[in-house]
Parts: C-alpha cells; structure tokens; sequence
C-alpha cells in the first residue's frame, strides 16, 4: 500500500484547522509527507494539539485572511463550520484553488488502507477509541481518526500506522456548510459498526426516519466481502440489520437474539460482563468506565475485533487498561470533598444514560449535575425530552445555551428549559457564567455529592474556577 501524497499535490491548507476532527487528518497528512498550514480563531482548544502542530511544524494563523494563502497551497480542506462566506473559501474558489472537504481528504487518505467505520448517534468516539486501542495493543499499528483531542494510551487524534487498518468516526453530520450530505459517505469502509440510531443534528435532519434513511445509505456502500456489526438493542439499528440481509451481519447488544450477547453485567468501582456468542462464552471483561451503556460500547470494539482476528486474551487485556477518551466521565478532582467528573454528553439519551451509570457507581451519593446545553437546534427541538432526563439528577444547575461556530442563536432560550424542567422535577439552579456557577457549587457541595460536569461546550472549565 502507497503512503505517500500524490505528486501533484504538496502543500495543504486546512480552514478551521483547530477544531478536533480537522486538526487529526492535519496531523495525519503531515505524517504522510505535506507540507500543512491551517487557520482558525484565535482561541486555543487544546494545548495537546497546539504542541503537535509545533512538533509537526505545521504553521498556524490565527483568524481568516486571504492573505494566508501565501504562498498558494496545492488544495484547500475546508471544516465543515466554515465555507462560502469565510474570505480563505473566497479566496481559494477565486484563485481556482481545489477545495475538499474534511470528510472528502479523510476519505482520500483511507483509500489505501481496509476502512473500519464507527458510526452511531451515540458512542462513536468511545467505541472508535476502543477498537483502535485493543488493535494498538495486539501489535496491528492501526491508523485511526477520533473525534476527541486526546485518548490516553493513543498517539492523538489522528494517526498514521504501519498495519493495514483504519479505524475512523464515521459521522451523520453534514460535509459542509452548502450541502446536507452525511460526512460518512465519502468514507471507502470496508467494514461498519452502528451503535445507535436516533434523531439528533436537527438543523439537518426533521425526523429519526431522515437519520435511519442516511445511515441506511452507508450501509449499502460496505460490499458483501465487508461486516456490518450493529446494536440491536436500538430498534432503528435493528430495522436496518434486518434489511442487509446480503452483508455479512454480526448482531450485539443485550437482546436475547443477538450474535455477541452482553451478559452477567455487574457495576461497582469497575464493571464487568460477559459476552456469549455461537454457544461459548468470552471474558470475563473489565472495564474503568462505568454504565451498561459504556460495556455496550465494548461489546461493539470486542465484535469487530473477534471478527478481525484478534485473540481474546488481547482484548481483555486491552479493555483492562483502557482509560477512555477525555470528557467521558473523566475524573477531575474534588471539590468541597466531593467527587467531580466531566463528560461529554449533549443529548437527552446520553444524559440519561450518564445518570443511570452514576447512580449505580455512587449509590449512597446524590448526584448534582451542571449542564450546558449544545445548540440552539438540538435544545428546542427535544426541549422535553433534555427536561426529562435531567429530572433523574437530584440537583441541577442550567448554564446558557452553548452557541457551535455554525449556529450562533436561535428561537429558544435557556429559559424555556428551565421552565420545562420545573413541569417534570419542581427544582432548577440556573446561573448565567462559568464563573457563578464555581462560586455556586464551592459553597454548596458537600461530602454527600458527586458532581457531574455535563456538555459539549466548555463548561469543564467550572472545575479550575472553583478550585482556584
């Protein structure tokens, strides 16, 4: 298999280069011998990924100008945030610059290698962390492409290996700003898992029937000598499963029917379980991160991994080990004696899913919860269902609705969750900054607590203000 760019194309330009997907395929391309510049706001998302484009010496400018198209790159890859009104598209579309997308140049570099694509509203990250780790450590050197800046035990974001696998996020979000199309189709996989299938992005998409119609058109590009690995516990997963019944199809889930069987399941400071699978029974397997949601996420990494060849030993042995991607209930310290983690979570399934999972660790805990909800689109449009997953707190705190770089406002306001949450629960703290919501919990967790930093903005950040 080639590694090397094509000799035509030398020098990469990446618009938006410090968001997480853009700055690993950044990584990944310099890797494969580019010379890479990039551009972005002026604001650091990451000091990981600021030393390795220092170490990669890959030039970064802060903010937009056609003037960073000096010298005139090759190409052009552009975020999915950005495009038609930002001066560098311009720039590039008037200078008759090529111009890709994120999902079109990681779909470029996976060609040469055998695709393994992690899809799902739910879990992708996770899932796609596990399965390159176990692979990592059973010797394979996989290529792989995550959507989170860092994951203990990997080497980043975005990596180029020495074996013939790729383990990318395969994600239904839209390529970019002028078209709907899902990111994942540009994608050459080889194999496909699906975790998870319900309605999220509704600034792209009206209904879970318009998510399962998409999804079903990946799975129709994985040729028959292919896998699909699918969670039949989601019942849009499981439709779909029953369609391709021309695809090589393995089956998990906790559902009685399915292939690779998550069982036993027992949750106390680590979990375990089981998987039965064609009358025999693998594992025990351990896991550091809590939740039946988390050991289906395992179950996934365990399937296709079986399904590649990998002996269980190694797998086992992997998942013990595994630390998990930042941001999924991820341990930051303690504040007032109580216990506080951070996680990712920005849709009602998730938050109730992350709740269950704490509950069960910390049975004698009371569970206090600080969220930041995540776009304008996605609080509206399931206003009661974020209300009704939040209520299994027993303290919540509301923070201002945390604008994305591609929607900075829109017809809801924190308020209309507030006032929802109070139908279902009685009780809301509401506070307008990061900073009173420090100053709010410094003089009001005890002992008793367990704090749960919840979003996909920057509401992580609460923990250094209040230990400051």
């Amino acid at each position: 298999m080639t590694k090397k760019n094509p000799k035509e194309i030398h020098h990469l330009h990446f618009i938006g280069i410090r968001g997480v997907a853009m700055s690993g395929l950044a990584i990944m391309t310099r890797s494969l011998g580019y010379v890479v510049t990039g551009s972005d706001v002026d604001r650091i998302f990451s000091k990981e990924i600021e030393e390795a484009f220092a170490k990669n010496k890959i030039k970064v400018f802060n903010g937009f100008s056609a003037e960073n198209l000096k010298p005139k790159p090759d190409m052009v890859v552009v975020s999915a945030a950005y495009g038609l009104t930002n001066p560098e598209f311009k720039a590039a579309k008037a200078r008759r610059i090529p111009i890709k997308t994120h999902s079109e140049m990681l779909g470029q570099v996976m060609a040469n290698y055998e695709g393994i694509g992690v899809a799902g509203v739910h879990g992708k990250t996770t899932v796609t962390s596990m399965l390159a780790f176990i692979l990592q450590e059973g010797g394979y050197s996989p290529s792989y492409a995550i959507g989170v800046f860092d994951v203990p035990g990997l080497l980043g974001n975005g990596h180029i290996g020495e074996g013939k696998y790729f383990v990318a996020e395969a994600d239904e979000y839209k390529k970019s700003e002028d078209s709907k199309e899902p990111r994942f189709l540009d994608l050459p996989l080889k194999h496909l898992i699906i975790t998870s299938i319900e309605l999220d992005h509704p600034d792209v998409y009206s209904s879970s029937e318009d998510v399962y119609q998409a999804f079903y058109r990946l799975s129709v590009k994985i040729k028959r000598d292919g896998t699909l690995i699918a969670c039949i516990d989601s019942p849009l997963v499981r439709r779909l499963a029953n369609r391709r019944v021309d695809l090589k199809c393995l089956t998990y889930g906790v559902a009685p029917s399915a292939d690779f069987r998550l069982v036993d399941f027992h949750q106390a400071e680590r979990s375990s379980f089981f998987v039965e699978t064609d009358g025999s029974r693998l594992g025990p397997f351990e896991l550091g991160l809590p939740g039946l949601y988390n050991a289906l996420n395992a179950t996934a990494a365990i399937t296709m991994a079986v399904r590649l060849g990998v002996p269980e030993g190694v797998i086992a042995k992997a998942l013990k080990i595994f630390k998990g991607p930042k941001r999924r209930f991820e341990y930051l310290g303690i504040i007032n004696q109580a216990e506080v983690y951070d996680d990712y979570a920005h849709h009602p399934t998730a938050i109730k899913v992350l709740l269950e999972a704490a509950r069960a660790r910390f049975p004698t805990k009371k569970i206090v919860i600080v969220f930041q909800p995540h776009t304008y689109s996605r609080t509206g449009k399931l206003l009661r269902d974020f209300a009704q997953s939040l209520a299994k707190a027993d303290r919540v705190v509301l923070l201002n609705i945390f604008a994305s770089a591609r929607e900075k406002s829109g017809y809801v306001t924190i308020k209309d969750l507030i006032d929802e949450l109070k139908d279902v629960k009685g009780e809301v703290e509401y506070r307008s900054s990061l900073t009173e919501a420090a100053n709010y919990l410094k003089s009001s967790l005890t002992k008793s607590d367990v704090l749960l930093l919840v979003g996909a903005g920057d509401v992580y950040k609460i923990f250094d203000l209040a230990s400051a």
